[in-house]
């Protein structure tokens, strides 16, 4: 971390309660920034039986992308004095997190009017599918049945084919970022009103807000937005092409003559079907292979050059590529963290887009082992000594961690 500062969520407690993908990727964001997320595991879990592969040392890839940071302790909520333990720890905190269904933490104990007289300025934050209220509020969602409730995958996909997911889960992402955006906006407003509050986000709802031209576009005309494959709905050139050797991406067209001109398509500058904008769009059908046929003559790399200036372009990258650009090297996009083991292994990690400077994020600390820090929160947090922490191991109610390589 830049000057060893530290980041700007420092001193801010969050007893997480997330799994799957939504609520874990809301609090990497917060832990990213510097909030301590302990997150707490059911005394039944494992490193091995937590998450999907591919694993490293026996450890799940999928779950340590998104815990790198955060601390781990193991109850047994099913035991009184398990539960109790949580609930001093909540009280002691700053924010819980949960995605569990609609009602289940109600029925643990641990819903939010559980603590608004024992700790006032908690701010709670469920974050689920459809969200607290509504006809669809107890049903179940995951990313690809939020992106299709909300009417994302209607408009993703070629025109001739069927709907289609985007790559990444962003009907979970978009949840977990919504959900770490609204605890910062409440975080704000407690240092006004010394007060916590219950936040409410929906998975679904977080992919609606994401539709912004498409909703009001539909509005005003009254035409559904149908699959248009790469291309924007309204500017034209603005999507991928082929190239000789792979794929281009063009956008921002600053000098539609001078385009026409590099390309080889003279007579395209002077054709009044082409012209505007706004003509460009309505006849997309017709100059889609005029382009593309020009565009195929030569590499990415050459029409980037040439058309610098003239518009904004870009490679399509796949993952490796992406990972080797020397300007993701240069801005460390891609950081790479350690996975406990007999023989410790690397991974690499994305770090966060939120480059601060005075109070930087730091992502450099490995994902946790499941219960590692058992001890040393009920140590720091509320004052357990040793014995009794052996003590309620010995009964089941808590769990440390028994790997010998961390």
């Amino acid at each position: 971390m830049e000057g060893n500062m530290a980041g700007p969520l420092e001193g801010v407690k969050i007893i997480d309660f997330t799994h799957w993908l939504a609520g874990p990727f809301g609090t990497m964001i917060l832990c990213d920034l510097g909030a301590e997320v302990i997150h707490v595991e059911r005394i039944t879990a494992t490193d091995s039986n937590r998450g999907d592969g591919p694993y490293v040392n026996g450890i799940s890839s999928y779950r340590y992308s998104l815990e790198r940071g955060k601390k781990s302790i193991q109850v047994d909520l099913k035991d009184p004095t398990g539960l109790q333990i949580v609930k001093d720890l909540i009280n002691k905190a700053d924010v819980v997190t949960e995605n569990f269904s609609v009602g289940v933490m109600e029925k643990l104990g641990l819903g939010y009017e559980q603590f608004e007289d024992t700790n006032p300025g908690l701010i709670y934050a469920s974050c689920s599918g459809y969200g607290q209220t509504g006809p669809r509020a107890q049903q179940g969602a995951f990313d690809v049945i939020a992106q299709g409730f909300s009417g994302l995958m209607s408009i993703t996909g070629e025109p001739d084919g069927r709907p289609m997911r985007v790559g990444t889960s962003v009907g979970d992402t978009f949840g977990g970022t919504y959900m770490a955006l609204g605890i910062l906006s409440a975080l704000y407003e407690r240092d006004r009103s010394g007060k916590g509050q219950k936040i409410d986000v929906s998975m679904v709802e977080s992919v609606i807000y994401n539709l912004e031209n498409a909703i009001i576009r539909y509005s005003i005309t009254g035409q559904i937005p149908q699959r248009i494959g790469t291309r924007h709905p309204l500017i034209t050139p603005f999507q991928t092409f082929e190239t000789a050797n792979g794929y281009i991406c063009i956008a921002g067209l600053r000098d539609w003559e001078a385009f026409c001109f590099i390309l080889g398509l003279e007579e395209l500058a002077a054709d009044d079907r082409f012209n505007t904008g706004e003509k460009r769009t309505q006849n997309h059908g017709a100059l889609e292979p005029i382009l593309t046929e020009s565009l195929k003559k030569q590499t990415t790399q050459h029409w980037i050059e040439v058309l610098d200036g003239i518009a904004v372009c870009g490679p399509i990258n796949n993952l490796e590529e992406m990972i080797e650009d020397p300007h993701i090297k240069a801005r460390n996009s891609i950081v790479t963290l350690p996975v406990p083991g007999e023989n410790e292994q690397q991974v690499k990690v994305s770090n966060t887009p939120v480059r601060l400077s005075r109070t930087p994020a730091d992502v450099s600390k490995r994902a946790f082992v499941v219960g590692e820090h058992t001890k040393s929160i009920l140590n720091e947090w509320l004052d357990y000594d040793d014995s009794t922490i052996i003590d309620l191991e010995e009964k089941g109610i808590l769990k440390s961690s028994d790997n010998e390589f961390i």
